[in-house]
C-alpha cells in the first residue's frame, strides 16, 4: 500500500509518497497555486497523485491531506482558511473522484503533530504539542498517545489565541484582532523588517534585503552576523510565541513543544525569548521538565499526512 501525504499551506505546498513502513518514495514541493478556482487547484493536486501513481506503477493508494485552515475531519471539508482562497471545499471527495485513492483530511498542524509522534519521537512521548510556523500559526496535540482534534475538528487553532486585545490588536488573516498568527506570521515578520530597514537603512539587515527579496533564512542570516534589527525581530518572535505557548504550557502540561514549519528554522534565535517568559512563570514544574524541539526530518507534515492516511486505513 501507497500513501500520499499531502501537506498545504498558505505558501508552499509539499507532497510525499511513503510505502506502508513510511519509507519516503517521492516527494515535491510546489508553491501553492492561490490564484486557482476550487475545481482546477483539486485538478492540479489529483494531477501529481496520479502522476506519481504511474510513476510508481501502483493502483492502490491512500491520500492524507493536511491543510492551514479549520477542517471537519469526518466530512472531509476546508471548512474556512485565513491564508488559503478555498471555503467549504470537500477536499475529499473531489479528491477521491479525480484520483480514485481514498482520501483523508485533517488541519496541517494535526498532520505535523501525528508526524513528530509516529516518525520523529517513535512514540516515545505520549503529550506532544506541536506548533506550525510561516504564514499562518497553528497547532497540533498528542494527548494521551493520540491525536486529538476535539468535537468538531477544530482543537490545536493555536494561531488564533488571542495575546492582546480584540479591539485594538493587529488585524488577523482571519478578520479578527489580537491573533497571535498577526504578530508572529511571516506576513508580520516582513512588516517588521521593512520598517526596521526603513528606520536603519545602513544595517547588515538593510545590505541584505537589498540583494534579495524578505525571507525568514534571511533574517536568521542577518542574526548570525549579530544584526541588531534582526535579532530585536527575533526576540519579538519568541516573547510573544512564549506568551502563548505559557498558557498552552499550564493547560496541557506536555512532555515535548516541537516546531515545524518555515520559521522553525530560526529556532535558536527566538528559543533563549521563549525561557525567559518561561521564567516568569510562578507555577515551575511544567516549565522546567517541558523540552523544546525542531523536528530534524524532512517534511514533517507531508509524512505525517501519508502515516496519518494509513492508520486511518487500517482502522477502517
Amino acid at each position: 500500500m501507497i500513501s500520499f501525504g499531502i501537506d498545504i499551506g498558505g505558501t508552499f505546498i509539499k507532497i510525499v509518497a511513503v510505502n506502508k513502513t513510511g519509507k519516503v518514495l517521492k516527494n515535491q514541493k510546489l508553491k501553492t497555486p492561490r490564484y486557482l478556482s476550487s475545481s482546477k487547484f483539486l485538478e492540479f493536486l489529483a494531477e501529481i497523485v496520479n502522476k506519481y501513481k504511474k510513476e510508481l506503477k501502483i493502483k492502490n493508494a491512500v491520500i492524507g491531506i493536511g491543510i492551514a485552515g479549520d477542517t471537519d475531519n469526518k466530512k472531509g471539508i476546508l471548512r474556512f482558511a485565513p491564508n488559503i482562497p478555498w471555503c467549504n471545499l470537500k477536499i475529499t471527495s473531489g479528491l477521491k473522484k479525480l484520483t480514485t485513492c481514498k482520501c483523508f483530511v485533517s488541519n496541517d498542524a494535526n498532520m505535523a503533530a501525528f508526524g513528530v509522534y509516529k516518525k520523529e519521537l517513535k512514540e516515545k512521548y505520549k503529550n506532544i504539542l506541536v506548533f506550525t510556523l510561516g504564514t499562518g500559526i497553528g497547532g497540533g496535540l498528542i494527548i494521551d498517545g493520540k491525536l486529538y482534534q476535539g468535537a468538531t475538528g477544530s482543537a490545536g487553532e493555536f494561531g488564533h489565541i488571542k495575546i492582546s486585545d480584540s479591539n485594538t490588536g493587529n488585524i488577523c488573516a482571519c478578520g479578527a484582532r489580537g491573533c497571535l498568527e498577526s504578530y508572529i506570521g511571516t506576513n508580520n515578520l516582513r512588516k517588521l523588517t521593512l520598517q526596521a530597514v526603513k528606520e536603519n537603512p545602513k544595517s547588515k539587515l538593510a545590505k541584505l534585503l537589498k540583494k534579495e527579496q524578505f525571507s525568514v533564512k534571511l533574517l536568521s542570516v542577518a542574526a548570525q552576523v549579530k544584526d541588531k534589527d534582526a535579532l530585536l525581530i527575533w526576540n519579538y518572535f519568541g516573547t510573544h510565541l512564549g506568551y502563548a505557548l505559557s498558557n498552552l504550557i499550564l493547560i496541557f502540561n506536555p512532555e515535548i513543544v516541537a516546531f515545524s514549519g518555515g520559521v522553525s528554522g530560526g529556532a535558536k534565535y527566538f528559543i533563549p525569548a521563549l525561557h525567559k517568559v518561561f521564567k516568569m512563570q510562578k507555577i515551575h514544574e511544567p516549565f522546567k521538565n517541558v523540552k523544546l524541539l525542531v523536528p530534524k526530518i524532512k517534511d514533517i507534515g507531508a509524512l505525517g499526512a501519508a502515516l496519518y492516511a494509513l492508520s486511518m486505513k487500517n482502522e477502517k
